[in-house]
């Protein structure tokens, strides 16, 4: 689907002769109670768990049907926006980009690098690469990089995952492998360097290990960054049975490595695409499956515009609609619990943000800056967040408007929308300084476009 047709689903809907200050999107910041006659000790809108800390149902809960509360605990592993994707059976799409991933350490022996912006699913993958891996016998050792991380702890860390029973040098039967000692034992005391760890990553036999090094954009130690980059070099020169996976945001392989050409030949950048209609479809269809809920087909397409083919908010505006759909006791997701799911993923943003910011968000939903906004929201969506006049032109289709009456605009709405610029190659850049404000204003339009049509109308216009 190309871009600018995702944006005609969010404009046919609405005023267009709203004045800017008239522009309010109003959104009652309501509670809705578990719907449980028996909880809060005789108090039947008493908000309460449903299950044990056991997994399981509650006593109290015996007069919901056994379909609901089946339903709500898939849920607990299908449709869970806060927490990666954990195993296969609940991974949606992304086989292509997995294959890809699989072939490089496989068939290329090459070290990869996964790049791509924030939420866009590298760690769901990198899980389930993990699950792959060593279903065919792979020591995979998996960490995440902070931003003081430093080089000889969390390799001493990594091969604490290896057995020493992999180094050429120990006999199987001698005492150190059969009392269940790791390969960090043979690191020297203290701090060590890449070539001694390579030197020593050189000696294992009969297995292979992946590391996989994730959120390996918030390292700030350059020397640390230099060290991994040496470390592939050495690994790679020794043909050793090692290989790394580094992951995190970035828009290239370069922004997230650094300009290291001695291994430009090592390693395999490999972009994290958006989600695809048919990647949401499939997300979808595996919670259904999983749950026994059924999602009207139109909402597919919804979800997939609204979600701007992030995997975070397609989970999450399925969860929210899932369980509004279970709390009316019914089996079937319609667009009304699309909207309340709406609801609740715009409450959530507007926990994250000052109050004073909502209230200037919203004063620009609803009225004349609504085909702005709605560009802002998708322009904005690049891995570091910087868009351009002429990024937000091309999302305004039909319109005479030009770049440089853009970057006007914008610079006339900097204060309000909490933008920043700058210069890059000549050409004016623009970008939120909270990036949870594009996303909120492009969910405030969708809404505010779900409630003004019908399904019918919305569908129509995509």
């Amino acid at each position: 689907m190309a871009v600018g047709s995702a944006l005609k689903f969010l404009w046919p809907f609405g005023r267009r002769d709203v004045p800017e200050e008239d522009g309010y999107f109003p959104l009652a910041a309501t509670v809705v109670p578990h719907r449980d006659a028996h909880a809060g000790r005789g108090r039947p809108d008493f908000p309460t768990f449903r299950a044990s800390a056991l997994d399981r149902p509650l006593d109290r809960r015996r007069e919901e049907r056994r379909e609901i509360t089946r339903a709500r605990f898939a849920l607990a592993t299908f449709f869970t926006p806060t927490q990666p994707v954990a195993d296969r059976s609940s991974f949606a799409g992304r086989l292509e980009v997995l294959a890809r991933l699989i072939s490089a350490i496989e068939s290329q022996r090459s070290h990869v690098v996964l790049y791509g912006e924030r939420g866009i699913g590298k760690t769901s993958l990198l899980h389930v690469l993990t699950d792959v891996a060593r279903e065919s016998s792979y020591i995979v050792s998996y960490a995440t990089c902070g931003a003081n991380a430093n080089f000889a702890d969390l390799f001493r860390a990594v091969l604490e995952d290896v057995p020493l029973l992999f180094h050429r040098g120990v006999s199987p039967n001698a005492g150190e492998a059969e009392s269940g000692g790791s390969l960090a034992d043979r690191l020297p005391t203290g701090s060590f360097d890449s070539g001694e760890l390579a030197d020593l990553c050189a000696d294992i036999t009969g297995t292979r290990v992946l590391i996989i090094l994730d959120e390996y954009d918030r390292v700030t130690d350059t020397r640390f960054r230099q060290q991994v980059a040496e470390l592939i070099k050495n690994l790679s020169d020794r043909s050793a049975r090692v290989q790394l996976v580094i992951a995190g945001v970035s828009s290239n392989l370069q922004e997230l490595v650094g300009y290291v050409p001695s291994i430009r030949r090592n390693i395999i950048g490999l972009p994290m695409p958006r989600l695809e209609e048919t990647e949401v479809q499939e997300m979808i269809a595996l919670g259904e499956t999983a749950s026994g809920l059924r999602f009207d087909p139109n909402l597919t397409r919804i979800i997939h515009l609204l979600a701007l083919g992030s995997p975070y908010f397609a989970r999450l505006l399925c969860h929210h609609a899932a369980l509004e759909a279970l709390d009316q006791g019914r089996l079937t997701v319609d667009l009304g619990h699309l909207r309340r799911a709406l609801d609740q993923a715009i409450l959530e943003i507007e926990g994250r943000m000052s109050p004073r910011a909502v209230l200037e968000m919203r004063k620009f939903v609803g009225g004349r800056y609504d085909p702005l906004v709605a560009a802002l929201g998708e322009a904005s969506r690049s891995t570091d967040g910087w868009f351009t006049g002429q990024a937000v032109v091309e999302l305004l289709p039909g319109s005479t408007i030009t770049a440089a009456q853009v970057e006007q605009e914008l610079d006339a709405l900097s204060r309000q929308l909490g933008l920043e610029s700058d210069a890059q190659d000549g050409e004016r850049r623009f970008r939120f300084n909270d990036d949870s404000l594009p996303v909120y204003l492009w969910l405030m339009v969708g809404r505010l476009r779900i409630d003004s049509g019908t399904l019918e109308e919305a569908l129509a216009a995509v």
